[in-house]
């Protein structure tokens, strides 16, 4: 592994650990560039541009869904100015969220994200994810954005 592609990987890992398995928000402009796209099913009608949105969309998600313990990193490896991360976490759902009354259960998220890095920075990440128990609980509020 290159110099390069090890720090890309200690970055991705920090972004994963803290920022999405902590919801430290504060790590946004030392970790994504500020133009930054994410595709995500957080935002089904199309990718979040820029870090203010991206800071806006996942605050929303992490304060409905809070960590209830550490999110385990099962896979993690670097080529180039790409880096993979698959996790597993663990998210209480607390409060409404789109619409839908909180319902106090712990939902396990199965995700891969596949990012591209820049001077240091995340500028894309693609997420890929088996959360059939959270599409479900979702599903009320994403069925008409997704299928019309």
């Amino acid at each position: 592994m290159t110099d390069l592609e090890s720090q890309n990987l200690a970055i991705a890992r920090r972004y994963v650990e803290q920022f999405l398995g902590k919801g430290d928000m504060s790590l946004a402009a030392e970790l994504l560039a500020e133009n930054v796209q994410i595709i995500t099913g957080l935002k089904p009608t199309g990718p979040i541009e820029g870090i203010e949105e991206y800071k806006q969309v996942f605050s929303s998600f992490y304060d409905a869904f809070p960590d209830v313990k550490p999110l385990e990193i099962q896979d993690s490896f670097a080529a180039g100015d790409r880096v993979v991360v698959r996790f597993k976490s663990f998210q209480k759902h607390i409060k409404d969220y789109f619409g839908i009354p909180k319902s106090d259960r712990v939902i396990t998220f199965h995700e891969s994200h596949v990012m591209r890095l820049a001077n240091g920075k995340i500028i894309e990440n693609v997420v890929s994810a088996t959360n059939l128990e959270f599409e479900m609980l979702m599903a009320p509020v994403l069925t008409p954005l997704i299928l019309t």
